[in-house]
């Protein structure tokens, strides 16, 4: 675990669990420029330590690298552990998924132990990681819990069981815990990304913008349309600040060219 700047905030921390270079990197930094104290957890703590260098040097913020295996529960307790030192946990994001491969695999060649890692990464360490934070979160009477989903939490795909199942059952806790905490005050939501996620879309580079517009002009079916996860993280940002006489549950989340 490393502190990476200083600041003074009343707000609590902000969790981010399945931090990489795109969606979960930006709702970090979109954090941390709320003046949120943000914990970023991943595997990779190399990879993880120099993202918390970069947002906290960007935003004047505090950031913290922890390292988690999901895959591994002992691991996602003690990692909490550290996250839940620093201080009251506000905001969970669980953004974690098992990589599968982009092409289907016959239902009798998926090994079990490849089906359940997909398992105990989607529902199980999720589930782990809100009975983390859901005490202090009742105690104080508000708290937001995010889940990041994809297509295939609402559709049983052929050849993708593995992801189809571990993306419905963390939909169906996304659903259980609003039921029970939001009456508590504890929003809890589940957020469907239909698309891929690409790099983020700056107007900085000529690059950025030569993407942009080959997005633009190419395939009318949006295939090639990559989703900003800058763009994804106001969305997590705005679910997060919603007032509580009008909480979302559920959002999908899409390019605008893709047909649907």
């Amino acid at each position: 675990m490393r502190s990476m700047a200083s600041t003074t905030t009343t707000k609590g921390i902000a969790a981010i669990v399945g931090v990489g270079p795109k969606l979960g990197r930006s709702i970090a930094r979109k954090f941390a420029h709320e003046g949120y104290t943000v914990a970023i957890l991943a595997r990779d703590l190399g990879r993880l330590s120099r993202f918390a260098d970069e947002i906290a040097r960007e935003e004047k913020a505090q950031v913290f690298a922890i390292r988690i295996d999901c895959s591994d529960s002992r691991s996602v307790r003690e990692a909490f552990e550290g996250v839940l030192s620093l201080g009251f946990v506000e905001v969970l994001v669980y953004n974690a998924y098992q990589p599968v491969s982009w092409h289907p695999t016959n239902f009798t060649d998926i090994r079990i132990d490849s089906f359940e890692k997909s398992l105990a990464v989607s529902p199980v360490a999720a589930f782990l990681c809100a009975q983390q934070v859901i005490p202090g979160m009742v105690e104080r009477g508000r708290g937001t819990i995010l889940f990041t989903g994809c297509s295939a939490s609402l559709n049983g795909i052929a050849g993708f069981s593995e992801l189809c199942c571990g993306k419905f059952a963390l939909r169906a806790l996304s659903q259980c815990l609003a039921r029970e905490f939001q009456p508590l005050g504890i929003h809890v939501a589940h957020v469907i990304i239909d698309g891929v996620i690409g790099p983020p879309r700056g107007p900085s580079t000529l690059m950025q913008r030569e993407v942009v517009a080959q997005q633009r002009l190419g395939g009318g079916d949006g295939a090639m349309m990559m989703m900003d996860p800058d763009a994804l993280a106001q969305t997590y940002w705005h679910l997060h600040v919603q007032h509580r006489t009008a909480w979302t549950q559920e959002i999908d989340l899409r390019p605008s060219l893709t047909r649907f």
